[in-house]
């Protein structure tokens, strides 16, 4: 009951100061950007964000939604048909009946495997067929934005963006000439699935006199050194003959390739960034990134330690086995774990060294999913008011759904686990040349590091203009109509 009672507690905390709000935890590194800390005030939030009254007369708003059956990626967290149980889906449930009384209207949701693509060409047909769209970040980004196909939601003036409900980093991070032509926060979980964090096996922490991780993260020393040494530690040829094999033997750490990029970002690092104006610039190719890259590649190439597998469910497999001390991957696969008899620990990605002040989480926002609205949208502003209301529902009640979910269900093992997501959470870093992705500038992170190339230098210098060309006509559309 004191467990229950402590998640609660920390679950309301969670909601409204690290989730919607969230610090900016990239600030120190970045002088021209302004910090997110908000108002001194003794208003209520009601008296800050005045809960409008409408009534739409029954007007259907049709959404579309990504689904594409991909290991514990599709979320139902716009609309559900029915009550089952399931804590979340009821949150779901009774959040999308208070909003369509509340404003008289019917929420419709048809689900696709593409709805970038789809939408595409809706815009091209001038046909209001979704009145807002939910897919992968990145697609939406990368083929909706620079052609002109997404509203600016900064317009919209039904949208309170700077509301607590509204992942404010990703708003802050991704804001092109202050435009903002998509949105997560409160109102969907599916926008949290590209988070990345690390776990770690206890039984062979305890084996190998480590202990818990916790203590070196909450002192500082949680940092890529120390992650090195622990992993080069941890790792066994069990059966002896001489090599280490993916299935075999027990690994001091596993990670797909990407995780390169991961740890550059866990440094304090971005392929890009906003000015002061607000336009983008790479960053991809600065000394300390370069530098960073070096100590990345020591992990990353050390063949005795680490290993990558081609698909998700060897990554389940050697964890669940206890063949794998350390992990890194997206949040949601945490719920492979649930069955896992041993304790394992939650943990963010380490610091560079030391010196750095701040932990910084990297997110994938290939598969982070988020909210946008098509110019083909005839009435922006009363579908900018639906959506408002459901994110401002869902405060109290889908993120605890989905906190209780993650934490309750015995995947989070302990109470240091919960102060651990409270920090990742806090920290997500929105890299905005990862989510245009020009010139596959973040892509090809992935081969680099597989190909096991060290020469970092001419391979971003080779890159660069085309990265460059393709920054320039997203830029060229966002100061359009200003």
């Amino acid at each position: 009951m004191l467990k229950k009672l402590f998640i609660t507690a920390v679950l309301i905390g969670m909601v409204l100061t690290v989730i919607s709000c969230g610090n900016d935890a990239s600030t120190q590194n970045n002088p021209n950007k302004e910090t997110n800390s908000a108002p001194e005030t003794t208003m209520s939030l009601e008296d800050l964000f005045p809960y409008p009254a409408h009534n739409f007369g029954g007007e259907v708003i049709k959404v579309l939604a990504l689904k594409n059956g991909a290991l514990g990626e599709d979320y139902e967290d716009i609309y559900t048909e029915q009550m089952n149980g399931d804590i979340l889906n009821d949150a779901v449930y009774q959040r999308t009946s208070v909003v369509e009384e509340k404003y008289n209207v019917t929420i419709e949701v048809t689900y696709n495997g593409n709805p970038t693509d789809m939408t595409r060409k809706n815009v091209q047909a001038d046909d209001d067929v979704y009145q807002f769209i939910q897919d992968k970040l990145m697609n939406m980004l990368s083929s909706l934005v620079t052609p002109g196909y997404l509203y600016n939601l900064a317009t919209v003036d039904s949208i309170s963006l700077e509301a607590p409900w509204y992942n404010q980093n990703a708003i802050k991070d991704l804001a092109i000439n202050k435009k903002v032509p998509a949105i997560g926060g409160d109102m969907v979980v599916s926008d949290k699935n590209g988070i990345f964090l690390m776990f770690y096996n206890k039984k062979i922490a305890e084996d190998n006199g480590i202990g818990d991780l916790y203590d070196l993260v909450w002192n500082g020393t949680w940092t890529f050194s120390k992650l090195h040494e622990l992993i080069k530690l941890t790792s066994r040829d069990l059966n002896g003959d001489g090599e280490m094999k993916l299935a075999d033997d027990l690994w001091g750490y596993m990670a797909e390739p990407l995780t390169g990029w991961m740890f550059l970002i866990a440094a304090g690092n971005r392929l890009a960034d906003l000015d002061s104006e607000g336009l983008p610039y790479i960053t991809a190719n600065t000394p300390k990134l370069i530098s960073d890259y070096d100590k990345v590649m020591d992990i990353m190439f050390d063949k005795e330690s680490h290993v990558y597998a081609p698909a998700v469910q060897p990554y389940v497999d050697n964890f669940m086995g206890n063949r794998n001390f350390l992990q890194s991957n997206v949040m949601f696969l945490l719920i492979q774990f649930r069955p896992k008899e041993e304790d394992f620990g939650i943990i963010p990605f380490p610091k560079l060294n030391e010196t750095q002040v701040e932990y910084y989480t990297p997110i994938s926002l290939y598969l982070a999913r988020f909210i946008a609205m098509p110019t083909t949208c005839r009435d922006p502003e009363m579908v900018g008011a639906v959506l408002d209301a459901m994110f401002r529902e869902s405060t109290n009640s889908i993120m605890p759904a989905y906190y209780e979910t993650l934490l309750e269900n015995k995947i989070a093992r302990d109470n240091e686990s919960i102060e651990m997501l409270k920090i990742i959470f806090n920290s997500v870093v929105y890299d905005i040349g990862s989510g245009y992705n020009w010139g596959n500038m973040w892509s090809m992170h992935q081969k680099f590091i597989m190909d096991e190339k060290r020469d970092y230098v001419s391979t971003i210098e080779s890159a660069l203009s085309k990265i460059e060309t393709e920054m320039e006509k997203t830029i060229e559309e966002m100061v359009k109509n200003d």
